[in-house]
């Protein structure tokens, strides 16, 4: 509806998660092993010998890209490195914004179309090939009966020692107390004027959502904030969680 114009490019994403930031080759697998376990998930998965990003040796997948408001700081901070970006959106219209964007290269990034709860959809690249994914904004947007089924299907794309880095609403978060009389579709979910949802969460609900799927929790935090309106000269209530969830290694 708003194009790219709506949300601010992300620039703080380095300073909450400095995890996306490429290795130095030091701490990088060395090319050989790198290629050793890729030739394995090729034939344990059957994926063809080359999809986008198979030369990487650092996999970075965004879920729920929007506009790239997130996808381009990180393009202009990898490009160069032996870093690779996936991102994804169930809206065409979206990829086709980033695709179309003067920043898009084609040599460190891929868009494509994807809803992230059907799971019968594949994915470009094989399962346990990714170093990160991460989930900002996105859960909220999904039914809550339906999330544990796409934190498991996430889980499975990572590598072992993989993360995943979530960032989201939290409870009693200044929009959730915004909400109208019928606006209410369950308990904290809520549906917006245009039609898309929004859940808000407590860090239990967060913590059994990523451990249900295997991950070990790095980090777990509820981030309270007051903000202040200038234009309106008021103070605002804001809460989100943020959180680091890491594939344990066999």
């Amino acid at each position: 509806m708003h194009q790219n114009k709506f949300f601010r490019n992300r620039n703080w994403l380095f300073t909450e998660f400095p995890e996306l930031l490429p290795p130095d080759t030091g701490g990088m697998l060395m090319a050989e092993q790198e290629q050793g376990l890729q030739s394995v998930n090729r034939e344990k998965h059957n994926y063809k010998d080359t999809y986008p990003g198979h030369h990487a040796a650092f996999r970075i997948l965004e879920v729920g890209c929007g506009a790239g408001n997130s996808v381009f700081p990180i393009i202009n901070t990898i490009r160069g490195s032996k870093a690779f970006l996936y991102c994804c959106d169930f809206s065409s219209r979206a990829i086709e914004l980033i695709q179309k964007h003067p920043d898009y290269d084609p040599a460190v990034c891929h868009a494509f179309v994807r809803d992230i709860c059907d799971a019968t959809s594949p994915f470009p690249f094989p399962p346990e090939s990714l170093d990160i994914i991460l989930v900002v904004f996105v859960l909220s947007a999904i039914h809550p009966a339906r999330a544990q089924a796409v934190v498991r299907g996430l889980a499975g794309l990572l590598k072992q020692g993989g993360m995943v880095l979530f960032r989201d609403y939290g409870r009693y978060d200044l929009s959730q107390l915004r909400f109208k009389k019928g606006q209410c579709l369950s308990e904290n979910f809520y549906s917006r004027q245009d039609g898309t949802c929004v859940y808000f969460f407590t860090k239990d609900e967060v913590h059994d959502l990523f451990s249900a799927a295997g991950l070990e929790e790095l980090q777990n935090l509820e981030d309270r904030r007051l903000q202040v309106n200038r234009g309106k000269k008021i103070l605002m209530h804001r809460v989100w969680m943020q959180s680091k969830y890491r594939k344990p290694e066999k």
